[in-house]
Formats: C-alpha cells, structure tokens, sequence
C-alpha cells in the first residue's frame, strides 16, 4: 500500500529544482521564530506560482518541540511554540517497528481551533517475508522516522517535498483543502499493523538462513499516546476530522472511537480513504480470511474490547462502521475509494485466494495469509479475480451505508495515479510529465484533486467537493457511486468483462 504517485516527479525534478529550490527552509532548527506566514495561503482559487500550500516557503522546517514541558505549556494552558510550520513531537514509551522513537507533527495553526489528523499510508505485515521485504505493500519506515519527516517527506535531487504537497488534505491553499485554515496533524506509519496492533513479534526466516527479526505492532498503542498529548495542545476543538490513505485510512477507521472520545470534538467528522472494513460474517463476504490474519498477528482484540458493542465486532470486523454511527448519530462519517482499485484489493485477496483449475475462485492453501500468493497481479485472469472480490465487498459496504443517514461512501471508478488506490492524493499520472510539471508549479489545486471527479446526474465534483459536503453539518449526508465504467482495466472488471480486451490491457 505504499504510495507510488510520486514516481512520475522524477523525471521532472530537476527543472523543478530550478524554479524551487532555493525556498528550502533549514530542517529541525529547534523553536523557529514566527516569520509571520500564515495558515491560509490565500483566496480560494489563488494558486500562485510559488504558493504549494504554505509551508514549502520559509516555514517549511521541522522544529523539535522536546517534551510539552518544554513545548509551549504554561500556567495559562498549552501555547504552539510556532505557528505554519510543522513541529515534531514525541510520545513516551511510543515506538515504531525496531524500537526506535515514535514521532507525529503538528502544524499549528493562527485563525482556527478545528482540527484536521491525517494518518499516513504504507502497507502492512504479519510474517517475516512481508515483514523484512521492501515490496510494495510490505511494512513502509520499519527502520524508524527522521526528524524532519513532515518538512521532507520526499525528496528527489534537490527539491523537498513536503507533507502537505504529497497529502492535499493538510495542505494550507484554500483552493486546495477546504481546512486549509485547520490545526493540522500528520501521523507516520511505521508499526506494519494500520495501526491496530498492541503486540511485539519475533519473526523467524522459514529457510533458517536469516536472523531472526523483532518487529513492534503498537499502531493503536502509539495513536493512545498521541492522543494524550493533543488533549493538552487542543483542549476545546469545535470541528476535527481524522482520515487517512490506505492503511491509514483503515487505522483512522479503527481508531475514530478513540480519537474522538479523547479529544471530544463539538462535532466529528471520519473519511476513511481506500482502507475500507467490509463485512465478513456474509455469504457474500471475502475479507474473512484477512480479518482473522490480522486479528491474530496483531493482537487487535483488546482495540477491539475497548470499542462500545464489542461483541458484535468480534463476530463481525466490518460492523465498525455501523457501530460508531450509531455511538456518534451527530458525526458524519464516510469512505472513500475506487472500484478498479488495484491495491489494497491486492493486499485484502493476492495471499488468500486462488483460481482453481476451472478458472474458479477459491482459498488459497490453509486460507491463513502466510504461504505466499495465490493471485498474480501481473495475470490479467487474476486481476479479474481480484476485482470480482472487491466488487463482492464493495456491494456488502454500499448496502451496509446505504442504511444508516451518518454513513456515506465517495466511489468513482477509476484514475491511472497509484493503480487507483488513494483518492485524498495528487494525480500525477493524470497528465503527461510536462503538464504535471507546469500543474505542479502554476496550479496545484487542479493536480490535487486530478482523477477524482465524478458526474452525480446533474454536475461534476471531485474529491475536494465531496469533503466539502461532508463537513456540511446543514445538509443531509449523501453517498455517490460512480457506475459509469472507464479506465485501461475496464474490460477487466465484472460488468465490461472480455477476455480478449482484459489481456491486451496488459501487454
């Protein structure tokens, strides 16, 4: 599940680099000094040539906040050390998969006490090949966070990209992300376990040539701890919505109860960004096997235990969804990905089923996840399968939604960017190098939400619409459903399915 949208930058990072590079601000330069930028980058539709968000100018570094302590606290109560400016923090006993600290940044912000918490994605484990291996959607930042993590989330030859250029929904352009004004949060991943898991594994290689690896699923117990310390920094908020990508998109699902109980919002808002929990207990169900993995590798059970109508999540993962709508009736609460998705899909089906010999879908092995993979995205007759799967679940969430009135799902079809997976981030593979390239620079509001769009029957909207909706307490929540096919794999998927077409898609 680790994004791979930024790849097509590359090719354009050095003439980029000319334009950018000399606005790098210095990383992790302790408490900065206020340099007077602000939260909103400006009117809405404003996407001036240098302005990716507010914080890729002077603003840009990481400070190290220490402790709150240390941090800003004093007898009037919490004040931000700085402002616009992403500051790292760090909570005790927290730590990432080989033991080393865990750390989360927040950018404060002048003009808003809304909250926005963002959770990163980046794959997942539960066995020593996922675990030690550098594949796609193996376990992303096991070795531990940098420091300046947020300031340069990615960097390619001399340009640094920031975290809220890679995720819109913490960007600070208002023509970008309707919380642009927001206090904003953004949590790392690097516990392997979308953060649900409270356990440490030892891992041994089945070959016995390997040392043996010690890994740290403590996603749920790190996100605990996070929440104590934004309790202190944010002791009143009016609105906060937590969302995230993938499996930061399931942890934001997974951990909404905690998030919003500890924090205790006037109103709260959930968008789960292609990490859906379907239901398992369904004829029709096909994330069973996944969810009976996960449970026993990761030690979810006392998240689980800690949530409201916990039995009916013991007999069923996928009735999460419906019991926080009912624990919250005021919080709206959405989902969000595309039906050609083609990686989380792979993650939830590739190691727990097969075609059979009669080209029918079945268990893979013992159905346990651990014997390698069943389904090969490469075959054109597997990804049929896999979206046959997805499809089964997508219709079991839909009707799931469909009957509660705080529920709603965003599904458009598809977009080339990250094999479909992420709406909540740019579409760099929507346009050819140059245009992204000049998109980039001179009009990132149309990047950010590329691909994401959708005609309802009566007008087009995009990703950045749909939120908009959500955090529109004065209308009734509504769901949008995109049938109309489209995509290099439609052919691939169940309703447009044609052999001939689906393995020329691949070739």
């Amino acid at each position: 599940m680790f994004p791979r949208y930024l790849l097509p930058f590359i090719l354009t990072a050095s003439l980029f680099s000319l334009n950018c590079g000399d606005d790098e601000a210095p990383i992790d330069s302790g408490v900065v000094a206020d340099s007077g930028a602000q939260p909103d980058a400006g009117p809405a539709g404003d996407s001036g040539a240098r302005d990716l968000g507010g914080d890729a100018g002077a603003d840009a570094g990481a400070s190290d906040s220490g402790d709150l302590e240390d941090a800003g606290a004093s007898d009037v109560g919490f004040v931000p050390p700085a402002y616009g400016q992403w500051i790292k923090y760090e909570p005790p006993g927290a730590v990432c998969a080989n033991g080393s600290q865990y750390k989360f940044f927040v950018n404060f912000s002048r003009t808003s006490s809304n909250v926005v918490i963002f959770l990163q994605g980046g794959g997942a484990c539960w066995d020593y090949a996922s675990c030690t291996g550098t594949g796609i959607r193996s376990a992303a930042n096991k070795d531990g966070i940098p420091d300046d993590y947020a300031a340069v989330h990615a960097n390619f030859g001399a340009v640094a990209v920031s975290v809220d250029v890679v995720y819109p929904l913490l960007n600070n352009q208002a023509a970008v992300n309707p919380m642009s004004d927001w206090n904003k949060v953004f949590v790392p991943y690097c516990t392997g376990d979308v953060y649900s898991g409270d356990t440490t594994v030892t891992y041994e290689d089945p070959d016995g040539v390997e040392p043996d690896v010690t890994f740290h699923h403590r996603g749920h117990s790190n996100v605990l701890g996070m929440i104590n310390m934004l309790s202190d920094m944010f002791p009143s908020i009016p609105q906060m919505l937590v969302g995230g990508c993938s499996a930061g998109g399931a942890g934001s699902l997974n951990n909404y109860y905690f998030f919003r109980t500890g924090l205790g919002p006037d109103r709260g808002y959930l968008l789960d960004d292609s990490g859906p929990l379907f239901p398992d207990s369904l004829g029709t169900s096909r994330s069973l096997p996944l969810h009976n993995r996960v449970r026993s590798s990761w030690n979810t059970d006392p998240l689980i235990s800690s949530v409201p109508r916990s039995s009916e999540l013991l007999a069923d993962l996928g009735n999460l969804p419906t019991v926080l709508a009912a624990e919250f009736p005021s919080d709206r609460l959405a989902n969000t990905y595309f039906r050609l998705d083609y990686n989380y899909s792979l993650y939830s089906y590739e190691r727990f089923y097969e075609r059979g010999v009669k080209g029918d879908i079945e268990i893979f092995g013992d159905g346990s996840g651990t014997g390698g993979l069943g389904l090969d995205e490469i075959d054109p007759f597997d990804r049929a399968a896999v979206y046959e799967l997805w499809w089964d679940d997508t219709d079991l969430l839909t009707a799931q939604f469909d009957g509660a009135d705080n529920l709603s799902y965003y599904l458009p079809f598809y977009r080339t960017t990250n094999s479909s997976h992420c709406a909540t981030i740019p579409g760099f593979e929507e346009f050819p190098s140059d245009e992204v390239l000049n998109l980039f620079i001179n009009d990132f509001p149309r990047l950010a939400w590329a691909g994401t769009e959708m005609y309802t029957g009566t007008a087009t909207i995009n990703m950045r619409d749909y939120v908009v909706h959500l955090l529109d307490d004065d209308t009734a929540l509504e769901s949008y459903f995109e049938a109309q096919g489209e995509g290099r794999y439609l052919a691939c998927s169940p309703d447009d399915f044609d052999e001939a077409a689906c393995i020329a898609a691949h070739d």
